[in-house]
């Protein structure tokens, strides 16, 4: 006899899709977001957000528009590089996740203004050990996005508990490495 059989409810675990933009300016540094809401709250993290379920939105479409409307620049898709693709399981108790984590390939000329959800900071690569962010975003960005040949996609997978220990991500691929 199942659960729901037994008289219990069973809780379905939601699942989302969404996307992370890691955009540099000019000089190469990283920006990112420091969160003033859930998730992620006073962390710094990549620029991004979910997917438009209702409207059929594909990646792509919701990195443009998150760019659009959080940073406030135009991107064409040739602007965006696919580096990571993130399937994560039960992340923090709140269901399952597949991220799109794209790096942009057009500088920012200038620091976004800050907005609701957070307050922006560009970082040099060598500060980004000593800032909070969450530990799977600085481990993928750290060993999968900057410390890799650009044109790399990795498929990750984090099994549930990766968001506090981020050893837990396991790499199931790596495509586009040098013959």
């Amino acid at each position: 006899m199942s659960s729901s059989q037994a008289g219990q409810s069973v809780t379905p675990i939601r699942y989302r899709l969404a996307t992370l933009l890691y955009f540099r300016d000019a000089e190469g540094r990283i920006l990112l977001i420091e969160r003033s809401r859930q998730p992620n709250e006073g962390l710094w993290c990549a620029v991004g957000g979910k997917l438009e379920m209702g409207s059929g939105e594909s990646p792509y479409e919701c990195a443009l528009r998150e760019a659009r409307e959080e940073i406030g620049v135009e991107l064409t898709t040739k602007d965006l590089k696919l580096r990571c693709i993130l399937s994560e399981k039960n992340y923090e108790g709140t269901g399952h996740w597949l991220m799109f984590i794209f790096e942009i390939g057009k500088p920012l000329d200038e620091k976004p203004k800050d907005f609701e959800e957070g307050s922006f900071r560009f970082f040099e690569i060598d500060e980004l050990a000593s800032i909070s962010m969450p530990a799977l975003d600085h481990k993928i960005l750290r060993e999968h996005i900057l410390l890799d040949e650009p044109g790399c996609l990795h498929v990750l997978r984090a099994n549930e508990g990766a968001d506090r220990n981020p050893d837990q991500l396991v790499q199931e691929a790596r495509l586009g490495e040098k013959a």
